[in-house]
């Protein structure tokens, strides 16, 4: 069967970026970003789950966020579910250096089939970071496979790319056409990428609502300082921002993102939107 030209196109693009794609963590702007949705995690996350939880890592790349799991829970196990050969070859090499391989298992297939490719297998975590719903081709569908992998009382985590951000991102370095566009719920944020579903509050509670799932919490960030163009690129960094997050002033800032992480009506401001939903008990 031939291979529909957008999961091709989307494909091809994170197979290009696997061996470069961890060079992000050397973007103060991202190593911000990072900083904060691991302290969210800790707090909303795991501890509420049981010592020794099973997780499932939907669109899970090279593995940087299975690794911050499998180190930060060591009686945990996982799954790593990803579209590219390239991005898991990086990712088993992860867990073989930092000593997790036994613990996490790699597969590789289309979020369209997790359901199916998985059957049979439960989770008290699934996760998906940064863009993974936003180049899925149906992401009200996607939430409802991967929620049917859930344990009664099981988490789905997600972080997810925003109409508000996508649009404000757009008319900064002068593209008006795409910004109009990401009001409709698609865009991109440079014309080598393929365009993304885009996520606001709305759309969120209504997928969410559509699987069953009940959001226990619902916020956004980085909210108080936003990337350049230079940020959407696996390597360099816009100057201003290297300045602004250069020594003890990075740990200030990182103070006052995690000051207003759950003031009431964040999320919007924020560059993407962090969800945790839970399948009843």
């Amino acid at each position: 069967m031939t291979e529909p030209t957008y999961e091709k196109e989307v494909r091809g693009y994170f197979a290009d970026k696997a061996e470069a794609y961890d060079d992000v963590d050397l973007q103060p702007y991202w190593v911000l970003s990072d900083r904060l949705l691991a302290d969210a995690l800790r707090e909303d996350v795991i501890s509420a789950l049981p010592e020794d939880f099973a997780f499932l890592d939907a669109g899970g790349g090279t593995g940087r966020w299975t690794s911050f799991f499998a180190q930060e829970a060591p009686r945990s196990t996982g799954v790593l579910f990803d579209l590219t050969r390239e991005m898991i070859k990086v990712a088993e090499a992860k867990a073989a250096e930092r000593g997790f391989a036994d613990r996490v298992r790699f597969v590789q297939g289309d979020l369209a089939d997790v359901g199916e490719t998985l059957r049979g297998e439960s989770f008290d975590l699934a996760f998906n970071f940064h863009n993974v719903l936003g180049f899925v081709a149906d992401p009200e569908q996607t939430i409802k496979d991967v929620a049917g992998l859930l344990k009664p009382g099981g988490l789905l985590v997600s972080f997810l790319p925003s109409v508000w951000h996508t649009a404000w991102f757009n008319i900064a370095v002068g593209n008006i056409d795409e910004a109009e566009k990401a009001l409709t719920r698609r865009g991109r944020f440079t014309d080598t990428m393929p365009d993304m579903h885009l996520y606001d509050v709305q759309r969120i509670e209504e997928m969410h609502a559509a699987a069953g799932l009940e959001i226990d919490a619902l916020s956004g960030f980085p909210n108080l300082i936003y990337p350049g163009y230079q940020e959407t690129q696996l390597h360099g960094s816009t100057e201003q921002l290297v300045d602004i997050l250069a020594g003890d002033d990075f740990e200030r800032v990182l103070a006052m993102e995690k000051r207003v992480r759950k003031a009431p009506g964040i999320a919007g401001r924020g560059n993407n939107l962090f969800v945790v939903a839970r399948r009843p008990a």
